[in-house]
Parts: structure tokens; sequence; C-alpha cells
């Protein structure tokens, strides 16, 4: 030891049993001053503060923008939070459906919602909610022209087209009326999402306190250069485009631009009331990413160690003393310098060489079960059901525990779909007053996938069968367009009415229709018809004849023989003769329909009077009851009964047709259908032919 150390002294043996160190020598540094003293103390506790003084980088933040832009970066940049968060939306905005009473109406509407891309827009609102917890949407409206709205009703517009886009108008806020004023003909025509990383609310504490929603965006420094300075000819159309206060705010040191709040919807996720902005709910779990992103660095650092392994060399050897000279260790550096690459290397030695290649413990640093606790964490935070993602309680849980941990993720997805339609309903209110409607759209989404869908849709069947519920609604349950399904069922009914084997139904709930079938239906009718459809007059309207006066027998005499050959009478069953009445009905209403409508010229059937519809129905009924089974129903046919009819035949066929309609309004207690009036027409042909 150096004798002038100034941290040590010599003693000698006699003074060595003396030495002592002395009690009070522990000294505590505090602002700098040093005090002595006479006992231990406990040294200040390290806390959240502390760290995030000496790491700045780690420190969580506390403003609003931060927050966002934080959460913003994680739906980035981590792979798991943007999968959950997207597949979170996309359960919730699942189909979207408006549906209104008056089909043209409801054809415009769904035509409008294609344009704006409503499903799309919904998708992105709930997305926003659940990232960002604020949503700013603006709207952009046009005014839209009658051609286009006709086009639209008959979802044949083309979006392509131009439209005269209006301008952002600053107006007076209306505190007499909640009802907001829109011009006639201006409806929304698209919407744009607002970060509210630029945008701050305005009105201060008074603001806040009256609940205020007024807000504004502060323009970046390159969009206020830009405006104020443009450098190229583009730059300065689309400056000269801006509103006012635009450039007015550019040009202001502030740069913050009040945004109309008639053209601005602001909602909020579970936001409280003394609170600016809401809180997104990734913030809770912020601290548990950043632990996991720790983590994976660990492990990637671990990764990059495994190629700094240690090759340790031996020559010579120590137990037989053998050493080795200069000129063996500089041959094995030669050897080892001038092959540092990959591959195999192969030394040629004697048995004084010994090879010892260390590797760091990756296998005490990598695996996954440190992942576990972070992890559960994470998906408890994301509100996810830990046994939807395989967690820890697979073994455990059952099919109660399971469906009320979903139902909790199906109750927050709820909450969000009905903030978007809350959204909806206030743009429909004002398409629907800008466009004259009476009543606005019913908003429907479909049942979300999380959900039994099986279950439902039995229910929705069960519904059917009880008449609770139209065909149409079944229809969009399953996924089909119910004017497209319709025109399919008639061309079958078609196929079936012309070829009856053809598409003939046999199933517990159709019989077979065959013709076999058809006739003994129809003469099950015609008994009912001879048993209970006689008139007070006599005539019998269910025979295949009128009833004769008198008592002289029908037919040949008794005990004579014919003196011609009789002719071969075809057999012709009920139904069959009425079958070709209806063939008769419906090609003269081809033909007569447009001949009367040309004639007093009206546009369509619906737009006749009482009166000419009543002679229209009387032309055709002379024309029915003058065809024979033989005939061919065309205009020279048609031309040679209404000049030359045979009245006797048509006073008949009047006088049996208005018993059958006296009949079924007294029996069915109610008014005669159009298709009812057709089918009695086609019976009264049949059974006087």
């Amino acid at each position: 030891m150096p004798k002038n150390d100034p941290l040590y002294i010599e003693l000698s043996e006699s003074a060595l049993g003396s030495y002592s160190i002395p009690e009070q020598n522990f000294a505590t540094r505090r602002n700098k001053d040093i005090t002595i003293a006479s006992s231990p103390k406990l040294k200040s506790g390290f806390n959240r503060f502390d760290r995030d003084f000496h790491r700045p980088e780690d420190r969580l933040p506390t403003a609003h923008q931060e927050i966002v832009q934080l959460c913003q970066g994680i739906y980035k940049k981590n792979g798991f939070i943007r999968n959950i968060i997207d597949l979170m939306a996309d359960f919730a905005s699942e189909g979207l459906d408006l549906r209104h009473p008056v089909k043209s109406q409801e054809r415009f509407v769904n035509e409008w919602a294609k344009k704006v891309d409503l499903q799309g827009r919904c998708n992105d609102f709930m997305k926003l909610m659940l990232r960002d917890a604020n949503i700013i949407v603006r709207r952009k409206t046009a005014l839209i022209t009658k051609p286009v709205v006709k086009d639209m009703s008959r979802a044949i517009y083309d979006f392509s087209l131009p439209v005269d886009e209006t301008k952002v108008k600053e107006k007076p806020e209306k505190i007499k009326k909640n009802k907001i004023k829109i011009n006639k003909g201006e409806i929304p025509w698209g919407y744009t999402f607002i970060s509210p990383t630029i945008i701050e609310k305005i009105g201060g504490p008074v603001g806040k306190f009256f609940g205020s929603n007024a807000i504004a965006m502060r323009i970046t420094n390159e969009l206020a250069q830009s405006i104020n300075n443009p450098q190229t000819k583009a730059e300065k159309e689309f400056v000269f485009k801006l509103p006012a206060e635009v450039i007015k705010a550019a040009k202001t040191s502030s740069k913050l631009v009040a945004l109309d709040s008639e053209k601005i919807y602001i909602d909020y996720y579970k936001k409280d009331d003394w609170e600016d902005w809401g809180t997104p709910f990734l913030y809770g779990i912020i601290e548990d990413i950043l632990l996991k992103d720790k983590m994976k660095q660990a492990d990637g650092a671990a990764l990059d160690g495994v190629i700094n392994t240690i090759r340790l060399w031996k020559l010579g050897s120590v137990e037989n003393k053998i050493l080795p000279s200069p000129a063996a260790v500089n041959k094995l550096l030669n050897i080892l310098q001038h092959n540092a690459g990959g591959g195999v290397m192969d030394i040629v030695w004697d048995p004084m060489i010994d090879l010892k290649i260390e590797y760091p413990p990756t296998d005490k640093i990598l695996g996954s079960d440190k992942y576990k606790s972070v992890n559960s964490d994470i998906i408890k935070g994301l509100g996810i059901p830990d046994s939807l993602v395989g967690g820890t309680d697979l073994g455990t849980r059952n099919a109660q525990t399971g469906f009320i941990q979903l139902k909790t993720l199906v109750e927050r997805l709820e909450y969000v779909r009905s903030k978007c339609i809350k959204w909806i309903e206030g743009e429909l209110k004002l398409l629907a007053e800008a466009m004259g409607f009476s009543k606005i759209p019913l908003i429907i989404f479909e049942n979300m996938s999380l959900r039994d869908e099986a279950a439902e849709k039995q229910i929705m069947i069960q519904l059917l069968d009880r008449g609770i519920i139209s065909v149409e609604t079944i229809y969009k349950v399953f996924g089909h367009d119910f004017a497209i399904e319709l025109e399919n069922l008639r061309l079958e009914q078609q196929i079936r009415d012309k070829e009856p084997p053809i598409l003939e139904r046999a199933d517990p709930y159709h019989r077979p229709v065959s013709v076999m079938q058809f006739q003994e239906d129809a003469q099950v009718k015609l008994e009912k018809l001879k048993q209970g459809a006689i008139s007070p007059g006599g005539d019998n309207l269910g025979g295949d004849q009128p009833k004769r006066e008198g008592i002289a027998p029908t037919g040949r005499p008794p005990g004579q023989k014919d003196i011609k050959i009789r002719d071969i009478r075809t057999p012709k069953t009920l139904s069959i003769l009425k079958a070709k009445a209806e063939e008769f009905i419906e090609e003269i209403d081809n033909l007569i329909d447009p001949i009367f409508l040309s004639k007093n010229k009206i546009k369509n059937v619906r737009s006749l009077t009482k009166k000419q519809k009543s002679e229209l129905q009387d032309i055709k009924v002379l024309i029915l009851s003058n065809l024979r089974l033989d005939d061919f129903v065309t205009i020279v046919r048609i031309e040679e009964i209404i000049n030359k009819p045979l009245l006797d035949m048509a006073n008949n066929f009047h006088k049996m047709l208005k018993e059958l309609c006296l009949e079924y309004k007294s029996q069915n207690n109610k008014e005669l259908s159009m298709g009812v009036l057709k089918s009695l027409e086609a019976s009264c042909w049949a059974m006087l032919a």
C-alpha cells in the first residue's frame, strides 16, 4: 500500500486490536447538503413520477391529443389490437338496411346510401368510436335536381355524373326552434371524418360548464404556408376555392378556424360530463401493451446475442506441462484470420489443440410463459372473452359462462351501434325534410354473427308460418332480393300452368296439382253448386243445362231407335274448360287493354275512372261469352263478335255471373276482387260451354 494514500492508514499490530469504526458515519445527501445522522435511515421510494422523470420516453401521455395519437399509433403498429378493433367494428356494422313504406322513396334512399357509402361510413364511425372515443363528422351537401331524383327513385342513376355541390356556409344559430332548417333539394352528399388530434374545444371553462360542442380546427404550419404563399398555379386555384374563414385563420397566429356546427356531428364514447373529450378504452391497457413490446425487444436482443458466440481455442496441455510456442500461436491465429467467413473450416493439428464453444443462455430468456399474464391483461382490457381466443379457462368454462362472457362483448357492440344509429337518424331526417318525405326510413342492422344465427332464422320462419311477418322480410333475412325472387316465382308458376307435370310441387306443404286431382276438385265444386246455388226463379246455376218448363221428357222417345249415327263427343271436364276460359281471359286482356287505353288517351289501367272500368269490363265479358271452345282470340275474331254478338249467350252469361257474384258476397261477406271476378267468369264460361 502506498504510504501517501489518503484513504488508508498504516497501523501497528498493537494499535490494530483497539481500532474501531466511528458510530456516526452514515451520511445522507439531500438538497446538496450533507447531514450526519446518528442512526440509519431508509431511502426515499422510487415511484411512477421518478420513472417518468428519468425515462421520459416511457411516460404515459395525459393530454387529449397525445392520448389519441398514441392510440392511433398502437392501432397501426400492433396487429393484434388492429384485428380486434376491426372485427368489433365489422360485427357491429353488419347488414345495414334502410326500409320505407313507400317503395319509390325506399329505392331513392337506398341509392342515396350507395352514393354516400353509408355502409362503409358506418364501419368507419364504429371503428373510430372504439379506437379514438371521439367522433367528428363533417357533412357535405349538394343540390339535387328533379331528373336525378326520378332516376334515383327508379334505381338507375349514374353517380359518376357531376352534381352541384354547395360550399360550407356559416349560419347564425337558431335558438327559437330546435328544428334545423334546410333548403329544399339540398341533401347530404358525402361525409368526412376529422381526426380529433387537430380539433380543439373553444369556449373555455364557460363552454365546458354549459356543455358546448363548439370546436375549431387548427391549421398546420405547412398548410398555412401553402395558403399564404401558393407556389404553383394549381395551388392558387385551390386557395381561391377555400372558404374565407380558412384563409383568414391561416394568416393569424392562432391558426384556428371555427367549424360550422350545422355541418358537424360530434359524439363520444362514454364521456363524463365534466370532460372535454372522451378517453379511448385502449388507454387503460397502454402499459400492458408497452410492457409486451419491451418483452419482445428483450427477446430480439437475446436472439441477436445467439450469433455472439465465444469459441475458446486451447493449445498445449496444462496437465502435462506442455505450453505452446509463439510459432504455434501465430499459426493458429493466421488460420482463423483467413477463415473468418461462414462454411466449414478444416484444421490439421496435433493432439495439443482443444475447442470449446459458449452460447448465451437463450433457453432461460426466450419462451411464451412470460407473455401469458400480459396477454390476459390485454384481452380483458379490450373486453374480449378469454374463452373466445383460447384463454386459460378452457378446461373450466361451460356453455353458460361462455354465453355470459360473449354477452358482455355483444352489449358493448350494441352501445357502439346505437351511437351510429343516432347519427344516421339525424342525417335521414335532413334528407326526408329536403325531399319532402312524410316519414323517415327505418334503420335496420342484421343480427351480429356472434349470435346463434341458425336459431334466429328458425324463429323467423315460425313467425312467417303464423303470419306475423312478411315474406319480404324473410327474403332479406336469408340475403335474397324480394323483387327478383317474386319474378322467379311468377315464371315458375307460368311453367306449371302451361305444362302441369313440370316443376310440380309434391312435399308436406304442397299437394301435387296434377290433371286428375284438378278435375276431382272441380267436380266437388260443381256438386256444391248444384246443391246450393239454385236461384229463386228456378234456374239451376250449377247444372249443365237450364231447367226446362213443363213435364215433357227429354232425349230420345222410349222404344225408338236412332235414325242416324250419333256424333262422337269428346269428353270435357269442367276443370279443363275452366282452364281454357282463363287462357281466353288473359288473351282478351292483352289485346283489349292497350286498344281501350289508346282510344281514351290514358297511360295505364289504374288511371281509368269508375265508368270507364265498367265499360271495359262489359266489353271483355261480351267477347268471352261469345267465344267457343275451338275459337282463337285474335283481333279479327274480336271484331266479328263486337259487330255481330250472340245476345242470348251474352244474356245467359250475364245472368249466371250475377248470381254467382251475389252468392259469393253472401257467403264470404266481402266485395269481389279482380282475381275472384275473373275466376267466376271462367266458371260461368265452363258451365255454359
